[in-house]
C-alpha cells in the first residue's frame, strides 16, 4: 500500500469501477451473458473493471464506444501499474542513512568546516586536542541551525556534547546520523565550599539517581518529548497522491462519460424510433382494416335488398 496514498487507492479503485460499470452498460444489449440476475449482473461489472487492467479484449467488445473507453483507460492503466512498480522497489531498496565522514582524519585532510556550540568547551578541545585549526570552525546556538548548516554543506560535521547530540538525533533522526568514535572529556561536577554540609547529600541523591534508573527514566521522557522533523514526512517522500495522476483521471473519466452519453443518445433514438415506427404500423394497419370492411357491408345491404 505503500506507494500510492489513501486517495490514490480510493480514486483508482472509483475511476475502475466507473469503466467497468461504462462497458458492461454499453456491452449488456450485445451480449446475453451479460444480462440474468442481479448479483450475476454485478459480478460480470467488475469483472470487467479489473479484467481491464491486464488485457485490452477488444474482440470481445461489439461496440466502437466500449472500445474507446477501453482503449484509453487501458493506456492510463499501463502508466498507474508501471509507476508503482517503479516506486514499489524504490521503497524496497532504499538504503538507510550512511555517514559521509569516516573519522577525525578524513575531517582534517580534506580541509573541512565542522560546526560546534556556541560558548562550549568543545571550541578548546577541537583546537588543542583534535588539532584543528581554528579558521575551520563555525559556531551555532540552535539545532536548526546545525540542521541547516548540514543540509547546506556549509559544515561537513558538527561537534555535540553527549546529550546535546541525543536531543539532536532525536529531532531529526531522518536526516542526520552519528559517525565516528565519542571522544571522552572530563565530565561535570558540583562545587561546594570546604567543609560544606551539602556534599554528602548531594553525592548521596547521586548516587541514588545513577543506581534507581532514574537517569534513563530522565533521558527516555527528554528524548521522548522531540519529534522527529524532516524536510518532508516519509509518506510525503514515498507515496504519490492524485496530484500527479489528475491528468490521466480526467482523460479516462471523460472519455467513458462521453462514450456513456453518447451510447444513451443513440438508445433514446432507438427508442423514439421503434415508438414511431409502432403508430405508424398501427395506423396502417388501422386503414387496411378500414378499407377491407367497407366492400363487406356494402355487399351485405345489396343482398339485403334483393332478397325481397
Amino acid at each position: 500500500m505503500k506507494p500510492f496514498t489513501k486517495a490514490m487507492w480510493a480514486l483508482a479503485l472509483a475511476i475502475n469501477l466507473y469503466n467497468g460499470f461504462v462497458v458492461w452498460m454499453i456491452e449488456r444489449n450485445y451480449c446475453p451473458e451479460h444480462r440474468g440476475s442481479v448479483l450475476n449482473q454485478i459480478g460480470i461489472m467488475i469483472g470487467l473493471s479489473f479484467t481491464t487492467l491486464f488485457s485490452l479484449q477488444g474482440e470481445k467488445l461489439h461496440s466502437n464506444l466500449s472500445r474507446m473507453a477501453m482503449v484509453v483507460w487501458l493506456f492510463v492503466a499501463l502508466v498507474i501499474t508501471q509507476t508503482y512498480t517503479a516506486n514499489l522497489t524504490s521503497i524496497l531498496t532504499v538504503t538507510g542513512l550512511e555517514p559521509t565522514v569516516a573519522d577525525v582524519q578524513s575531517l582534517q585532510n580534506s580541509n573541512s568546516m565542522v560546526g560546534y556550540c556556541r560558548g562550549s568547551f568543545v571550541t578548546r578541545y577541537l583546537t588543542e586536542v583534535l588539532r584543528f585549526r581554528s579558521e575551520n570552525l563555525k559556531s551555532y546556538k540552535s539545532p536548526d541551525e546545525y540542521a541547516q548548516g548540514l543540509r547546506s554543506r556549509e559544515i561537513a560535521a558538527a561537534f555535540l556534547e553527549a546529550p546535546f547530540a541525543k536531543l539532536f538525533l532525536t529531532k531529526y533522526c531522518n536526516e542526520f546520523i552519528a559517525a565516528g568514535p565519542t571522544y571522552k572529556v572530563g565530565g561535570f561536577g558540583f562545587v561546594f565550599p570546604r567543609g560544606s554540609p551539602l556534599v554528602h547529600d548531594v553525592t548521596k541523591a547521586l548516587l541514588n539517581v545513577a543506581e534507581h534508573g532514574k537517569l534513563q527514566e530522565l533521558e527516555k521522557a527528554m528524548l521522548a518529548s522531540e519529534k522527529c522533523v524532516d524536510v518532508k514526512s516519509e509518506d510525503e517522500i514515498s507515496s504519490l497522491s492524485p496530484s500527479s495522476f489528475w491528468v490521466l483521471f480526467i482523460l479516462t473519466g471523460g472519455t467513458s462519460t462521453v462514450a456513456l452519453v453518447s451510447y444513451l443518445i443513440q438508445r433514446r433514438k432507438m427508442i423514439w424510433r421503434l415508438i414511431l415506427a409502432i403508430m405508424i404500423g398501427k395506423k396502417q394497419l388501422s386503414r387496411r382494416n378500414s378499407n377491407v370492411e367497407s366492400p363487406a357491408n356494402s355487399v351485405g345491404i345489396i343482398e339485403f335488398s334483393m332478397q325481397p
